[in-house]
């Protein structure tokens, strides 16, 4: 485990008292000084200040049919100096009026993990085990962001340092790490890459008893969005369209096409998989007035086949769906088990139905050039969905992807630029970043919040213009877009498809 771009491991050595300071004054002035445009990635150097790069993270486990390419990212300079901040403002990254923002002005130590000239972060991330797969990138657009802020001078002065910790997206472990880091006194847990050990402490209630904000995650569970209680989680902030809406959006695209014998096949070692289906199940249950054949079960029963990762062979599970005749199904599975899954449905059986007449439907984890690419002809034609702009056809031209692409570039060149969650890591911390200089030198996590609470977030990379946060809702992404997989006798990426947006994202997994 790598964390050379880190302060400490799990945050050994941070005060554990919150050092909260008189409130910043706000004056009246004749003119406002702005905080600095963001220097463009094509500017930065290696030796940006700040956080250095991390080395890459490991391939995949030994056996795994995906293989990391990622290349190690260059390290920052130690003791270099960070650039002057520009006088000049792009939407929303003005000071609200009033308020001067720099080093000599930011309220010095004004919560914990703040001090005058540094914010201390942390998160978990996945770049060992069967997630990496998909989950593996995302410290690099992370950092994108990070070395970008650092190297225009931070935000009021202050650079950003995050502590990433690898969990193997395990529960137990990602969960330790992130009570270190709360108890340790960090100021707020970025995207919250590794979405498993997430869970355990939002479920446990210890991210809503510290209120430590957890901005940008893209981990699609509904925990990350809302209560066990049905309302808005107080203190995380999601960028990416959430599971259970993927579910629903990709029943209603197959329904107005004409499907009416629905299957889905998912992951049941982990949260994503068991939500999908039954939100799955419960808009099949809506459109057509009975449920997925098989439901409910813990396994793979007709058409609702639940599977455990990382398996040899899923050919007798293939078989039983052939035989139901589906004539579309959905799959929420990691890349590994997805890749396995497809060999085995594209075996010819003794006996059992044809290909589905409405195909295939993917969910994000499945965005990934690795898996694309090694899928082949067994994917052609298969719909992948996701909340955010890929690097695809006419949005490959978008300036705030083009953006996203050479920020990438600039801390791993080997990068994969189409992977989802990647992406969805950079807008999370351009988010997190927002709401930062939304609240100028007076930081604290509670004014944090209300900065959020109110935020009209326009990223340039969702297909939706804005995200807007309120204290009621935390779905402020619920639009979503198909893409089609290519093969031509060699993997041709993937074609502009159908969008679609949840009209009820309030609804949960339920009905």
């Amino acid at each position: 485990m790598t964390t050379a771009d880190t302060d400490t491991a799990a945050g050994a050595g941070w005060t554990t008292s919150a050092k909260v300071v008189a409130a910043f004054v706000v004056g009246t002035l004749v003119g406002v000084l702005s905080i600095a445009k963001l220097v463009p990635a094509a500017q930065l150097s290696a030796n940006a200040s700040g956080p250095a790069g991390s080395a890459a993270p490991n391939s995949t486990s030994p056996g795994s049919r995906l293989v990391n390419k990622a290349g190690t990212a260059p390290v920052a300079a130690p003791g270099s100096k960070p650039g002057a901040l520009s006088p000049t403002s792009t939407n929303n990254h003005a000071l609200p009026s009033g308020l001067r923002c720099d080093a000599a002005h930011n309220g010095g130590s004004t919560d914990r993990g703040v001090t005058a000239n540094s914010v201390k972060l942390a998160t978990t991330v996945v770049e060992s085990g069967i997630g990496s797969a998909f989950q593996g990138e995302m410290r690099y657009g992370m950092e994108a962001v990070v070395r970008q802020v650092n190297s225009a001078g931070g935000i009021c002065g202050r650079t950003l340092h995050v502590n990433y910790q690898d969990d193997g997206w395990s529960g137990p472990i990602g969960a330790q790490y992130l009570r270190d880091f709360i108890h340790g006194g960090v100021f707020a847990i970025p995207v919250g890459a590794s979405s498993e050990g997430l869970k355990v402490v939002i479920d446990s209630g210890d991210i809503t008893s510290t209120q430590t904000p957890v901005v940008g995650t893209d981990g699609l569970e509904i925990d990350q969005y809302m209560t066990s209680q049905g309302g808005p989680q107080p203190w995380v902030w999601p960028v990416a369209t959430a599971t259970v809406s993927s579910a629903r959006i990709m029943v209603d695209d197959a329904y107005r096409r004409g499907a009416r014998h629905f299957a889905v096949v998912f992951d049941t070692n982990y949260h994503f998989g068991r939500e999908a289906a039954t939100a799955f199940n419960s808009e099949v249950k809506r459109l057509t007035g009975g449920n997925v054949s098989g439901y409910p079960s813990s396994s793979c029963s007709q058409l609702y086949c639940g599977i455990k990762s990382g398996q040899n062979s899923y050919s007798s599970q293939a078989l039983t769906v052939k035989k139901g005749a589906a004539d579309f199904i959905a799959l929420f599975l990691e890349p590994e088990t997805a890749l396995t899954w497809m060999a085995d449905a594209n075996t010819p059986p003794a006996s059992g139905g044809a290909a589905p007449t409405y195909g295939y439907g993917a969910a994000q984890p499945l965005f990934t050039n690795q898996f694309e690419s090694q899928c082949g002809d067994k994917c052609d034609q298969m719909v992948v969905w996701t909340g955010f702009k890929p690097v695809v056809e006419q949005y490959a031209s978008d300036a705030s992807v083009r953006g996203y692409v050479s920020a990438l570039q600039t801390v791993n060149p080997g990068a994969d630029q189409y992977n989802q969650f990647t992406e969805g890591a950079y807008l999370g911390m351009e988010l997190f970043v927002d709401a930062l200089r939304q609240v100028g030198p007076g930081l604290t996590r509670t004014a944090l919040k209300t900065a959020l609470d109110a935020l009209k977030f326009q990223p340039g990379v969702t297909l939706q213009s804005a995200l807007a946060y309120s204290p009621s809702t935390r779905f402020a992404n619920v639009t979503m877009q198909g893409f089609v997989m290519q093969y031509k006798g060699s993997a041709g990426g993937w074609r502009v498809g159908p969008t679609g947006t949840d009209p009820r994202p309030q609804a949960g997994a339920g009905s």
